[in-house]
C-alpha cells in the first residue's frame, strides 16, 4: 500500500463514522487542521471502504492480553479535547466510576496503552439498551488513548475488559464521539456542546438538504439508528457526519435506461452509494452509462428515487473498486472507481459533480443529464452560459464549490426541466448534498 493510500484509508476511518466497536463501510476522509505528534505506530484500523463520510473511530478489539504492542494516538490533545476529560464523569451509572477506575488500572496491559500514559480518567459510566458500559482515557499531557467497554447488566468491569474482542473499543479521542453498539448509540463531546441528530430531511429545488434538528446535550443514549449529526457550540456548527451509512446490495442490477453502463462499474456504483438516513430510497435505477465529454473514463450513474420525486445520486468513474473523490489534501488518485454523489429535486435534471482525473478530489466539471429530447442547458452563476448537450448529457465548466441554476432546452428552445447547483462553501467535501465540516479550530 502505498503512503498516499495509507493516509487517506486512515483519514477515512474518521468522518462519517462513528465510534463503534465494529466497522463501519464508511469513514472519516477529513485531514484534520490541528497540529499532529508523530506517536509511531498508528491505529489498526478495520475498515477498508468503497466510499466514505465526523467524529472519531475507534477499532474495535485490538491486542489481547500478550499484546505485542502499544496502540498509539494520531491525534494531539487540544483545548477541546482537554475539556472532555476535565469534566465530570458523565451518565447514569457516574457512581460506578470509582470500580471502573480500578478495573482499569489493573488491566491496562490487556488494552496495549504504553506505559507513558500515566493518568487515567473515566469519561461516562452509563446503560445502553440492554448493556451497561463505561468509556475512558488513558493520558498524559500531549495524547490520549480512548478505551471503552460494554456488556450484559451483572457483569463486573473486569469481566467487560476480560471479553476483549466482542465489547471494547480503543482508539484517540476526538472532539465529537459516538459508540454503535447493537441496540444502543451513545455520545459525547464537548462539554456545553449540543450534538444534534436530524430527525427529518427534506431535498430543496437547489440540491441541498434542509433538515429538522433535534438537540441531546454533550451526553447521549439513544436507540440505535443510523444518524446524521452535528455538534453546535456557541451557536456555531463545528462538525457535521454521518454515522453507520449503510450501502445498497443489489441482486439483479438494473439494466440503463440511458447509454450503455459498464455492469461491473453499475454494480460499484449501488456497492459504494451511500444510504443516507432520513432520505429513505424507494427504488434504485440506473439513469446512465457513457463517457462524458472530455473524459477518458467511462461514468455510470444511479439514482435512489425518494418521497415527492427527488432523487439521491451516486456516480462512479472508472472501474476497480470505488472510493469516495475527496481529498481536502489534494493527494494523488488511488487505484480503482471514484464515487460522486448529490441530490437532485427531481430526476426530469440531474446534476453530479465529476471526479478529477489525476487527484483524489473533484474536478471543476459537473454531468449534466437532462431529458433526451434537450440539445442545450442555460447556465446562469458559472463561466459557460449555454452548453451543447448530446442525447440530453453534457458538461458543464464550474470550479467547486458552484451556485448555478440551470434551464434545459430543446431544439426549438422550449424549457423542458429546470434545476439549481448550491454546493456549499466551507465544506471539506460532499456526501449526498450534505456539507461534512470539521471546525474546530
Amino acid at each position: 500500500m502505498s503512503r498516499v493510500e495509507e493516509r487517506l484509508r486512515e483519514e477515512m476511518a474518521r468522518a462519517v463514522s462513528g465510534v463503534r466497536p465494529a466497522p463501519d463501510p464508511y469513514g472519516r476522509l477529513l485531514r484534520r487542521k490541528r497540529s499532529r505528534r508523530p506517536f509511531g505506530i498508528a491505529a489498526v484500523v478495520a475498515v477498508v471502504v468503497a466510499g466514505l463520510v465526523g467524529g472519531q473511530a475507534l477499532t474495535a478489539g485490538g491486542p489481547g492480553p500478550d499484546a505485542m504492542y502499544d496502540f498509539r494516538p494520531t491525534l494531539v490533545l487540544n483545548e477541546r479535547t482537554r475539556q472532555i476529560i476535565d469534566a465530570p464523569t458523565r451518565g447514569d451509572r457516574a457512581d460506578r466510576a470509582g470500580a471502573v477506575a480500578d478495573a482499569l488500572n489493573a488491566n491496562r496491559g490487556k488494552w496495549g496503552v504504553g506505559a507513558e500514559f500515566d493518568r487515567l480518567k473515566v469519561l461516562f459510566v452509563a446503560r445502553a439498551g440492554e448493556r451497561w458500559g463505561f468509556g475512558a482515557a488513558f493520558y498524559n499531557r500531549d495524547a490520549a488513548v480512548y478505551v471503552g467497554a460494554f456488556g450484559a447488566e451483572g457483569k463486573s468491569a473486569e469481566e467487560l475488559i476480560a471479553d476483549r474482542y466482542t465489547n471494547t473499543q480503543t482508539g484517540d479521542l476526538s472532539e465529537f464521539n459516538a459508540i454503535s453498539l447493537e441496540d444502543a448509540t451513545v455520545a459525547f463531546t464537548v462539554p456545553g456542546c449540543d450534538a444534534q441528530v436530524a430527525a427529518a430531511s427534506v431535498v430543496r429545488t437547489d440540491g441541498t438538504v434542509e433538515h429538522t434538528w433535534v438537540g441531546e446535550g454533550d451526553f447521549a443514549v439513544l436507540p440505535r439508528a443510523d444518524h446524521l449529526w452535528r455538534v453546535v457550540c456557541d451557536g456555531v456548527v463545528r462538525e457535521t457526519g454521518f454515522r453507520n451509512l449503510g450501502r445498497t446490495r443489489m441482486e439483479v442490477i438494473p439494466a440503463a435506461e440511458r447509454g450503455t453502463a459498464d455492469a461491473g462499474i453499475a454494480a460499484g456504483a449501488f456497492d459504494s452509494c451511500p444510504v443516507v438516513p432520513t432520505l429513505e430510497v424507494r427504488r434504485w435505477r440506473v439513469l446512465w452509462g457513457g463517457t462524458p465529454p472530455g473524459e477518458q473514463r467511462p461514468v455510470v450513474v444511479v439514482l435512489g428515487m425518494l418521497d415527492g420525486g427527488a432523487a439521491l445520486v451516486c456516480a462512479v468513474a472508472g472501474a476497480g473498486r470505488a472510493m469516495m473523490a475527496a481529498d481536502p489534501s489534494g493527494g494523488p488518485r488511488l487505484p480503482g472507481g471514484q464515487l460522486t454523489t448529490a441530490v437532485a429535486a427531481s430526476d426530469a435534471l440531474v446534476t453530479v459533480r465529476l471526479a478529477h482525473e489525476s487527484r483524489q478530489g473533484y474536478s471543476d466539471r459537473l454531468l449534466v443529464i437532462a431529458p433526451p429530447a434537450a440539445t442545450t442547458v442555460r447556465v446562469t452563476g458559472g463561466p459557460d452560459e449555454q452548453v451543447a448537450l448530446t442525447g440530453g448529457v453534457g458538461v458543464i465548466e464550474a470550479p467547486y464549490p458552484a451556485k448555478l441554476g440551470l434551464e434545459a432546452l430543446d431544439a426549438s428552445g422550449a424549457t423542458l426541466a429546470t434545476a439549481g447547483v448550491a454546493e456549499p462553501s466551507g465544506a471539506d467535501f460532499l456526501i449526498a448534498g450534505e456539507p461534512i465540516v470539521h471546525n474546530w479550530d
